[in-house]
C-alpha cells in the first residue's frame, strides 16, 4: 500500500497536464503529490524506445545550440526546486538551457504529437527558473518546444500575471490536503499508472 509522504511533492509536468484539462481526473496527481511507494499497473508503453528517441533528439539540439554559440546545460544541470509558501515543493528539469546573447531560452524535446500541456511545462519552467536558480535571477527567460517537425516559440511575456494566478490556483488543487476531483473512466484510468487496490474506482477493462 502506498506511503504518505514526509511532505507535498509535485512534478511539474504533473501539474501541467492538469492545467492543460488533458488529465480530467485531478485525483491521480493529488495521490502522487501526497503519497509515494504505491503499487503500479505494469505497463506496456515502450520507454526503451522512447528514451533513445528523446536522448537522440536531445543530442542534436544541444550540438545545435553550442554551434549556435550558446553556453549549455543539459537537464540535472537545471533542477528546479520550488517551495511554495504553502510549503508545497515543485520539481522539475528543463531539457535543455541555451544561454546567448538575447539571455536564457528553455527548451524541452517532444517526440509525440503536440499538446498543450508541453507549452505549459515549459511556460512553468519558465515562470520558477529565475524563483529558484541563482543564476537565472532578474532574468526573463523565452521558452521553445521542440517536435520532430516543427518548433513551438514562446515568448517571456505570456508569463503573465493571469499565468501566474492560474499557477497558484492549479497548485492549491493538487497540494490541497483535501482530495482533488476523481473521474474514473475508461480514457482516464488506461493512462494511469496507479493501481486498483489503491483506487478502487478505477475501471478496467471494456468498462466505460
Amino acid at each position: 500500500m502506498a506511503k504518505k509522504r514526509d511532505g507535498v511533492f509535485v512534478w511539474i509536468t504533473w501539474l501541467s497536464k492538469v492545467m492543460a484539462g488533458e488529465q480530467a481526473c485531478e485525483w491521480a496527481s493529488w495521490f502522487k503529490a501526497h503519497f509515494e511507494a504505491y503499487k503500479k499497473v505494469p505497463s506496456d508503453f515502450d520507454s526503451a524506445k522512447w528514451k533513445i528517441e528523446h536522448t537522440r533528439k536531445l543530442r542534436d539540439l544541444r550540438l545545435e545550440r553550442l554551434k549556435n554559440g550558446d553556453c549549455v546545460f543539459m537537464e540535472s544541470e537545471n533542477q528546479i526546486r520550488y517551495a511554495a509558501a504553502s510549503g508545497v515543493c515543485v520539481v522539475g528539469k528543463p531539457d535543455l538551457i541555451g544561454v546567448g546573447d538575447t539571455g536564457p531560452i528553455i527548451y524541452d524535446v517532444k517526440t509525440g504529437q503536440p499538446r498543450s500541456s508541453n507549452e505549459i511545462q515549459v511556460l512553468l519552467y519558465m515562470h520558477l527558473l529565475p524563483l529558484t536558480v541563482p543564476a537565472y535571477r532578474g532574468t526573463k527567460p523565452k521558452g521553445c518546444v521542440v517536435y520532430n517537425d516543427s518548433r513551438v516559440n514562446i515568448p517571456h511575456e505570456a508569463v503573465d500575471e493571469g499565468f501566474v494566478r492560474n499557477f497558484e490556483y492549479f497548485l492549491e488543487v493538487i497540494g490541497s490536503a483535501n482530495p482533488a476531483m476523481k473521474v474514473p473512466s475508461r480514457s482516464e484510468c488506461q493512462y494511469c499508472d496507479i493501481a486498483k487496490s489503491e483506487c478502487p474506482e478505477r475501471v478496467e477493462g471494456d468498462s466505460t
